[in-house]
């Protein structure tokens, strides 16, 4: 795969002149290189359309994220929607449908064997043949053991990672990797775990990390007293011994490790682990696979907080530690209640509320009042009776709001909601300002704080606005009927009996299906979901025809600096690709000239030729690997292709747009 690096010698601070380069491997005499230029919207794609397309008078049709089959009258099995995956079986096969690669796969199947389906991939058992299928590259790989397997994998409703041993034998499958990796065992029946993330195998005196991300057994000399352990989304696993804090990170692929003498305690949450003792501490944290240490002035007694956060009282200070950077922070304090969440915390003192962003890993700016505080993973909310603010730990400031008395206060993932007598107001935890939506039926909504997804319904319910956290907008759709509505995570379908929709944050725009029937099944996952009408079976993705791996803050699987950005192109074989690049999203419906949206902001796009056609299977992985460039922390990429078919015919690709940190 040829690859184009970031130039890590320039700094977001001026992101204007922050440049794609090539890497050693680009043949320039070959694939002559344009020069880089920041051109508005309408003269960059039209100079691509005159010059390098001066016969083209069409445009090609971009893809649906709907992808819609005639359902085998044989089927025994409901359609079932997982993460980026469909499944469904017959007597003596197995269908899977990858929301990234938009195809169906077929395997044989024997109906007494297992499936194991998780959000991004499968495993099928079919006798002493074992089938790994990952919908990232919509391939299915094949092992055969000989005996009787341990199958080791995270849980069902959201797993990365299994693990395979037979006698002597042992396999991992990660997600991300979507290939079956091998390992000659000492001994036969390891000791294995898997969570999310993260498996772990210890064979006799070694214990291996394996990473859903790259799928390689790590090793790292441990003892007999080692204990394996992964928690919650597993960017961290542990096998510690008396004495030896010993953590693997599933972003950097690599084990860290730390002699603590006569440890007094321990903890170890989704991103980090940690262990101390008397007035020392040590964490390392799975984001940035670094060990860093803290020297308190008292000794430590214990250590409080959620996924991505924690803290310690020392004295009349608090000590706070971020995964995002892997560092620790002090502020002296009173004596505060604190709210802890993913990526922040929210320290009330009673006469002012201060932030911490478990992301930047440094203190924002307090408020002065008193406030009532609550958050959801990515976005704070303080109610001060005369003011409210919503806080992003991403930007690690405070907005305050456009009102004081809302009638509805909604938190999902990364935004925060506010609904008053005439419509919304929503902020994004990725740009930090208020976005109006007017509306005439007031206080019909969904806003699940398990999700990331707020709908306001309008009209007479015929009418869905969705507030697209990561564009920083408000999406409509009109029905012909009262709209049927679920959310699940990321993903929001409706359906008004005529037609089904979807909206998904990574697509950032509806997508329309027409119906045969009324809908017989409504089915909708995190990031995928399927309608039967009739003899057909519509599966709508939320992922678009240009994807990634990261979802970050929208949903889980964030892009940490010093780890590749790894995407994936969806078209015709042999397209090339026009990469274009921004720092701020925009909306704008280019057609006639182009079908599709640009999705970029044109005041900041940068334009290259990527140098590499899509490949004969029809989808091309894209890898950008991201500096460990501290710099870079919190800064946004919006990334789309302009799709040249080998017909001749472009279209403009959805977009993907990753936070780094």
């Amino acid at each position: 795969m040829r690859r184009l690096d970031l130039d890590t010698s320039l700094v977001p601070s001026e992101p204007a002149s922050i440049r794609f380069v090539e890497a050693s491997n680009y043949d320039c005499r070959t694939n002559p290189r344009p020069s880089l230029r920041t051109p508005p919207m309408i003269r960059s794609l039209l100079l691509f359309t005159v010059a390098a397309l001066p016969a083209i008078t069409a445009h090609a049709q971009r893809p649906s994220n709907w992808t819609t089959i005639t359902l085998p009258t044989n089927a025994t099995s409901v359609p079932n929607s997982i993460g980026t995956m469909v499944s469904f079986t017959t007597a003596t096969s197995v269908h899977l449908y990858s929301g990234i690669t938009k195809q169906w796969t077929i395997l044989p199947f024997v109906p007494t064997s297992p499936i194991f389906q998780a959000n991004d991939y499968a495993i099928v058992r079919n006798g002493n043949q074992i089938y790994g299928y990952a919908s990232h590259t919509g391939v299915a790989q094949l092992i055969t053991t000989n005996g009787t397997p341990t199958i080791v994998s995270g849980p069902a409703s959201s797993s990365w990672v299994t693990l395979v041993a037979d006698g002597t034998q042992a396999w991992a499958f990660g997600a991300f990797h979507g290939r079956w990796e091998s390992l000659t065992l000492s001994q036969p029946a390891p000791a294995m775990t898997s969570n999310r993330l993260i498996g772990l195998l210890r064979d006799g005196s070694t214990v291996y990390g394996v990473s859903a991300h790259q799928g390689t057994f790590v090793p790292v000399a441990a003892d007999t007293a080692a204990t394996l352990s992964v928690v919650g989304e597993a960017e961290v696993g542990t096998a510690n011994s008396p004495g030896i804090l010993r953590a693997f990170s599933a972003q950097q692929n690599r084990w860290g490790t730390q002699v603590v003498a006569n440890p007094s305690g321990s903890y170890q949450q989704n991103e980090y682990a940690m262990m101390w003792s008397g007035n020392q501490i040590w964490a390392y944290s799975g984001l940035t696979g670094t060990m860093s240490s803290y020297t308190a002035n008292n000794p430590i007694a214990s250590v409080t907080g959620a996924e991505g956060v924690a803290s310690f009282v020392d004295g009349t200070q608090m000590v706070f530690y971020g995964s995002g950077r892997g560092q620790f922070a002090a502020r002296t304090v009173g004596t505060p209640t604190v709210q802890y969440d993913y990526h922040l915390a929210l320290i009330n003192e009673g006469t002012q509320v201060t932030p911490f962003s478990a992301i930047t890993c440094t203190f924002g700016p307090s408020i002065f009042g008193q406030y009532f505080v609550n958050s959801n993973d990515e976005i704070g909310y303080a109610d001060g009776g005369t003011q409210i603010y919503g806080y992003s730990p991403i930007l690690n400031t405070w907005t305050l709001a456009p009102i004081i008395t809302p009638s509805s206060v909604s938190l999902v993932r990364s935004a925060v909601v506010l609904g008053d007598a005439g419509g919304y107001w929503a902020m994004s935890a990725r740009h930090g300002t208020w976005v109006r939506k007017t509306t005439t039926l007031t206080g019909s909504f969904q806003g699940p704080a398990t999700g990331a997804t707020f709908v306001a319904l309008d009209g007479t319910g015929e009418t869905a606005h969705v507030f697209d956290a990561r564009l920083n907008r408000w999406a409509s759709v009109v029905g012909v009927a009262p709209l049927t509505v679920r959310i699940s995570r990321h993903t929001l379908m409706c359906h008004d009996g005529v037609f089904a929709y979807g909206f998904g944050q990574p697509s950032g725009e509806w997508f329309t299906q027409l119906l045969t029937t009324p809908p017989t099944r409504f089915d909708t996952a995190s990031s995928i979901g399927s309608v039967g009408h009739g003899t057909a079976l519509s599966v709508y993705s939320v992922q678009g025809s240009f994807s990634y791996t990261g979802r970050y803050p929208e949903f889980t699987q964030a892009i940490n600096l010093g780890n590749t950005l790894s995407m994936h192109q969806v078209a015709a074989p042999g397209s090339a690709l026009l990469f274009l690049a921004a720092f701020a999203p925009g909306y704008l419906d280019v057609s006639p000239a182009l079908d599709g949206i640009l999705f970029l902001d044109p005041a900041s796009i940068l334009t290259q030729f990527w140098p590499q056609t899509v490949d004969a299977d029809g989808i091309l992985d894209m890898n950008l690997p991201i500096p460990a460039n501290p710099a870079f922390t919190g800064l946004q990429l919006h990334l789309q292709n302009v799709v040249l078919e080998p017909s001749g015919l472009p279209w403009l690709s959805s977009s993907v747009a990753p936070v780094l940190f």
